[in-house]
């Protein structure tokens, strides 16, 4: 099937940040412009789950593609995308990987909040994707015992670069990743989905 990715490729730095996004909120934003000013990324991806395997309810996908545009929408250099509806996917490696094959010329960085480290391992093929591309992890409230203890952090222990050297995460081969302390926000898509935000 023919693949119409968000935006140019060649020659960038390029993150992607997966989510379900239900709904997006400044904690996204903190996550993607964290990983964008630190990694010196060129574009930052937001691409909106089709469902979730690991999650009974998805909430419905339009509303949850707006609310990531509204967000977004604070940078000039984020991209959302329904890029996986698009293809029909149901797993992030699937849409990473043909994101790869699309985008050869492209340095592409998979991004995520700590909140997903912790729980990782129970995505298919996921260690598949910390060899696909190099991987950000930005620091989320509350998650370090679970982020440091995850099987994650245990596998790919040797593959960990030091922050200081997160600008050249997104040009090095995997695995690869890098562990992004700061600043933390405290929004959560829980918590506002039951009103207590």
């Amino acid at each position: 099937m023919p693949v119409k990715l968000p935006g140019p490729t060649s020659g960038l730095r390029i993150g992607l940040f997966g989510g379900s996004f239900n709904p997006a909120h400044s904690g996204h934003l903190h996550v993607a412009e964290t990983a964008m000013k630190r990694l010196r990324l060129d574009w930052v991806w937001w691409i909106v789950a089709r469902g979730n395997p690991l999650k009974t309810a998805h909430g419905d996908f339009d509303q949850r593609l707006a609310s990531a545009k509204a967000i977004a929408a604070h940078h000039p250099r984020m991209l959302v995308t329904d890029l996986e509806m698009q293809l029909g996917y149901t797993y992030s490696w699937q849409t990473l990987l043909t994101i790869a094959v699309h985008a050869p010329h492209a340095d592409l960085v998979w991004l995520m909040g700590s909140d997903n480290m912790v729980g990782f391992h129970y995505w298919q093929r996921w260690r598949d994707i910390a060899h696909l591309m190099p991987i950000a992890i930005v620091a989320r409230p509350g998650v370090g015992p679970g982020a440091r203890n995850s099987k994650f952090m245990r596998t790919f222990t040797k593959d960990r670069i030091p922050e200081s050297m997160a600008p050249l995460l997104p040009g090095m081969i995997p695995p690869a990743w890098v562990y992004l302390k700061g600043p933390l926000d405290t929004s959560s898509s829980t918590a506002i989905r039951e009103g207590r935000e």
